[in-house]
């Protein structure tokens, strides 16, 4: 998913050119930080659901609202 910008703009008589590759772009920490820890809280969603010990003594609605959480954090 790469795409590419190319913005030709002139202030005061100088041409100047940006050029924006969202590929060459490296993740920061924050943004990694958020991605797993929405992974994280998806599986304990899913865990939570679906293995008997858990999903007889938690709630049904505490699992979906983990894993909804967790897809908003993963997304970004």
């Amino acid at each position: 998913m790469s795409a590419i910008t190319n913005e030709n703009m002139t202030m005061e008589g100088i041409e100047t050119t940006t050029t924006t590759d969202c590929a060459e772009v490296e993740p920061t920490a924050r943004g990694i930080f958020t991605r797993q820890t929405g992974q994280a809280l998806i599986a304990i969603g899913v865990l939570f659901k679906n293995i008997p010990p858990f999903n007889e003594t938690i709630d049904k609605s505490t699992g979906d609202t983990l894993i909804t959480i967790g897809r908003k954090l993963k997304g970004k």
